[in-house]
């Protein structure tokens, strides 16, 4: 029989591809060509083959379909780190695109062929969503409840491929461990209390060839769990394999506490068609201290190195160590314009690990979203405000709205902003007009919003994301590093104003950072790349010292330290850079490539 194993080389996917070649039948394996299924395929035996490709391109899957007699679909983005490293929990979107637009595409493949195949699609019981509060087993007819997008994508597919016309079978598996030297971090996300069904990766493996040789599966969605001796809670499957493994249990406080998406399965059915629950935990314990070998013994001997190691990857240990309020709880609060840029987005990451509740603003929603889910994987607080800045009423919305997330802001971070370089008259006034807004009208506004909460209450911090250029102008940014001196002006008043008092204003001056300033500059209209992007000092740098000023506030401080010479450079040599300047520019307009904004 020819067979189409999509995610073949992943922890299903591995053991349901030895069993069916084992017992000789054709296997194309479907993946994407990364280093790490490279290596895999490279020990494949016929009858199987490799066809590289991604499910977000229907040429790929149809040439993989085609001639196929069964699709078995493994392949999805999981909500922990995949090969591609990212998760679908952090990226909805993209992950959205794989596991529901792939399936799309394999399942018009497959009935776009004379003869279709028929098609089995591997869920999860992460469908069910939270149903610790139900009286075990879940059922096939037990209503889906998902909770996360994983879950959401499953359901999704599974309409789908009941309304495909095709002959098929849907499978939703249990708790799947690897077999294979990998603790990971997801691992704390289920409470010790929590029920759990274990399953061995080889059976599910045995059971999908058994459901693509039998002819009484086809219609029918199947519960895949190890059965009534692997119904366990998780503190004593946690317990019993990292005590195999020689690291010991783990701290109570080290686990989530919340229910998680795990339950106890009725298999009846799926057992009587597949026979395939032929091992327990203890057989799992077995073949992972086969795996993990002489390993072992050095895990034995840097033991308490292990245990500190494995703690660092709990967000509850971390924000117990490091005294962080729990999610709910009042806490220190950080609101970060920019934060879907570099700077902004380091300072944001930075600021959490500080203990901060992170109001991160930015107009790209996606990257955000991306940012917010990095935030609480480490333990942290953080909230996505899409914003554009360059509307004035914008700010007004950013004050009330972090404001009724975490209440009044103890920090306010303005990074946003953007550069155009040229000469000054080539700049469109549109282009102008934004910049003005967003690298003045916004932070003069949202300064002093909250500057007003914060001397109301008594604190607060406020720090402004100047530029070198600001005491520096230079030809080519003329707008740019006027918006910048008004940053440095603004800020340096108010440092003046508010000496004495329990509020501080600063500003960082920053030379080149490594961002995507300087490709966004070009892509402007008439813009060309500003230089200098070789000498760029990295984003986390600068939030380095943003976090720094929180500290021990300044007026101001330079990134790199070097910098402070500038004002020398201005005052001594700003004849030099009057003669130079416009040469350099003139050269950059006649043989530089054009470029836009950042």
């Amino acid at each position: 029989m020819r067979i189409l194993l999509t995610g073949a080389f992943g922890n299903v996917g591995r053991s349901a591809l030895a069993e069916l070649v084992r017992r000789g039948h054709h296997v194309r394996c479907f993946d994407l060509r990364t280093p790490a299924n490279q290596r895999a395929a490279r020990r494949l035996a016929p009858p199987a083959e490799v066809a590289w490709g991604d499910l977000r391109r229907p040429a790929d899957v149809a040439a993989a379909a085609a001639g196929c007699d069964v699709v078995v679909h493994l392949a999805f983005i999981v909500p922990k780190l995949s090969a591609t490293g990212v998760e679908s929990e952090a990226r909805p979107d993209w992950a959205r695109e794989i596991n529901v637009g792939g399936t799309r595409n394999l399942i018009d493949a497959m009935r776009a062929l004379a003869q279709p195949p028929r098609l089995i699609f591997a869920s999860s019981l992460h469908v069910y969503g939270r149903t610790q509060d139900q009286p075990p087993p879940r059922t096939a007819a037990d209503p889906v409840r998902p909770i996360e997008h994983y879950a959401r994508h499953k359901v999704e597919c599974e309409r789908m491929v009941r309304a495909s016309g095709l002959d098929w079978c849907i499978l939703r598996f249990g708790a799947v461990l690897p077999l294979a030297m990998k603790l990971d971090k997801g691992m704390f996300d289920v409470p010790l209390d929590n029920r759990i069904e274990f399953v061995h990766t080889l059976d599910v493996g045995l059971a999908i060839a058994n459901a693509v040789e039998s002819s009484r599966v086809w219609g029918k969605v199947l519960l895949l769990g190890g059965g009534p001796p692997n119904q366990l809670y998780y503190r004593e499957l946690n317990r019993r394999i990292l005590a195999a493994l020689g690291v010991g249990e783990l701290p109570a406080g080290a686990f989530a506490t919340q229910p998680f998406a795990t339950d106890w399965l009725d298999t009846t059915e799926s057992e009587a068609l597949l026979r395939y629950q032929t091992r327990t935990l203890d057989d799992y314990i077995h073949d992972m201290q086969t795996v993990v070998g002489y390993r072992r013994h050095l895990i034995r001997l840097l033991r308490p190195l292990v245990r500190w190691w494995l703690l660092r990857q709990s967000p509850n240990w971390r924000r117990a160590a490091r005294r962080l309020p729990v999610p709910g709880q009042p806490a220190r609060v950080a609101v970060v314009t920019g934060a879907s840029g570099s700077i902004g987005r380091a300072t944001a990451l930075r600021l959490a690990r500080e203990g901060y509740a992170v109001v991160a603003v930015g107009r790209d929603q996606d990257r955000l979203d991306r940012l917010v889910a990095e935030v609480q994987a480490d333990g942290g607080q953080a909230a996505a405000l899409a914003v554009d800045l360059s509307d004035e009423r914008a700010c007004e919305q950013v004050f009330e709205r972090a404001t009724r997330l975490y209440g009044p802001a103890d920090v306010l971070v303005n990074s946003a902003g953007f550069g155009w370089y040229g000469f000054g008259e080539t700049m469109p006034w549109p282009t102008a007009l934004e910049m003005l807004q967003v690298n003045v009208v916004a932070v003069a506004r949202l300064t002093l919003l909250f500057l007003a909460s914060m001397k109301q209450r008594g604190r607060g911090a406020i720090i402004n994301v100047g530029s070198v250029v600001g005491g520096l102008p230079s030809q080519g940014a003329a707008l740019y590093a006027a918006t910048k001196s008004f940053v440095d002006t603004f800020t340096t008043s108010l440092f003046r104003e508010l000496r004495g008092s329990a509020v501080t204003v600063s500003v960082v001056r920053p030379g080149a950072v490594r961002s995507e300033f300087f490709d966004r500059a070009a892509r402007l209209s008439a813009g060309r790349r500003i230089p200098g992007a070789g000498l760029a000092v990295r984003p986390e740098t600068v939030a380095e010292r943003i976090a720094g000023l929180l500290k021990r506030p300044r007026r101001y401080v330079y990134v790199p330290g070097i910098l402070r010479i500038v004002p020398w450079v201005e005052l001594t040599l700003g004849w030099l850079i009057d003669r130079l300047g416009p040469v350099a520019l003139g050269w950059k307009a006649r043989g530089g490539a054009k470029s836009g904004s950042g």
